[in-house]
């Protein structure tokens, strides 16, 4: 049996402690089973969007009412964010930035640049996406501490510019920033260029690469980014220099798993919709697939929990095939031959 040095100890405790809250504490805005959040936003909604390009911050206020029924108001910054959903989407995703004495003592105690997912476009299956990349990272964060949180909410925008004033409410959820992920687990973000492959911790390169096969992903890197940007591609590096270094994902918009109408594979890659299933994993981590596969197959019903635990406006059909979607996954990995075809031959070196 290999022996397990220092860091896979390390990581192993983590992992094992994941699905039931022993490792690291979240801040109030993203503790394990908060209820869904109400808030208003007031902002130049229309100004934003129009110069969106320039990424301006402009001044808004937020308001919450609090479990104990005390209102409170933050002064805020909010600017657009994003790349090719900035293009896409009729309502941009959205930064907000807090100042963190004003919000002590309150649900986003804590905080300080967050960002909000928000709702692409005024249609139904939009919400459906939105619920569903939700649940893809609640199903992360049952298999893995090192993932984003989230906290789901319900958003009242009232657009504070223009002629005519606006008011509208739709869902849209809060991922906790980089910094409060690699602050639970004592390692520091990186802001590097790329990830050489021998600093990837190989048990969690090897479940994030798993885990983005069960989604169906292929739009991501745990090694590098598109030029002059930093990496990973949909993906922020946590560790410490020259390893290891955990790879944290996000935007899984193109995930075959949701299957967005806009959603497609790249043309280099051999697949011809998102909702073929390619392995785009190292080789380097392959040692490490046996360990990775225990760990999906111990945190199963964890993972179909929060996969059926999507809002009551998602279709039951989208429910069943989701959930028939995650089975067979499970089929592939836990039979030998489809694993060794599926996985361990496919994997990029």
């Amino acid at each position: 049996m290999r022996p397990i040095d220092a860091t896979s100890v390390v990581f192993l405790l983590a992992v094992s402690g994941a699905a039931h809250g022993q490792v690291g504490s979240a801040l109030p805005l993203f503790e394990a089973d908060a209820a869904p959040l109400a808030f208003t936003i007031e902002a130049p909604f229309r100004e934003l969007r129009r110069n969106a390009d320039e990424r301006e911050e402009l001044d808004g206020i937020l308001r919450y009412r609090a479990a104990s029924g005390d209102e409170h108001v933050f002064d805020v910054e909010i600017r657009v964010r994003g790349k090719s959903r900035l293009d896409l989407c009729s309502f941009p995703p959205l930064r907000v930035d807090f100042d963190r004495d004003a919000v002590e003592g309150t649900v986003f105690s804590g905080q300080d640049h967050l960002k909000l997912v928000t709702l692409c476009r005024e249609r139904n299956s939009y919400r459906e996406y939105l619920a569903q990349e939700y649940q893809v990272y609640k199903a992360y964060n049952a298999v893995t501490d090192f993932s984003f949180r989230v906290r789901w909410a319900e958003v009242e925008y009232v657009v504070t510019d223009g002629r005519r004033a606006e008011t509208f409410t739709e869902p849209a959820f809060f991922i906790e920033e980089d910094w409060e992920v690699a602050q639970r687990h004592g390692l520091n973000v990186l802001d590097v260029p790329e990830v050489p492959l021998a600093a990837l911790e190989g048990r969690h390169g090897a479940l994030l690469a798993l885990f983005q096969y069960l989604i169906a992903n292929t739009d991501w890197s745990a090694i590098n980014a598109a030029p002059e940007e930093n990496c990973c591609h949909n993906g922020k590096p946590i560790g410490v220099e020259g390893g290891p270094v955990f790879v944290l994902p996000y935007d899984f918009d193109q995930a075959g798993l949701i299957a967005t109408d806009y959603a497609s594979p790249r043309s280099h890659l051999p697949i011809r919709s998102v909702r073929q299933r390619l392995y785009r994993g190292y080789c380097t981590t392959n040692g490490e697939v046996d360990w990775a596969v225990q760990r999906f197959n111990d945190e199963r019903a964890a993972l179909e929990r929060e996969f059926d635990a999507m809002p009551e406006f998602v279709d039951a059909r989208t429910r069943e095939r989701t959930l028939k979607y995650v089975a067979d996954f499970y089929e592939v990995i836990n039979a030998p031959e489809a694993l060794r075809e599926e996985i361990i031959d496919e994997c990029r070196e």
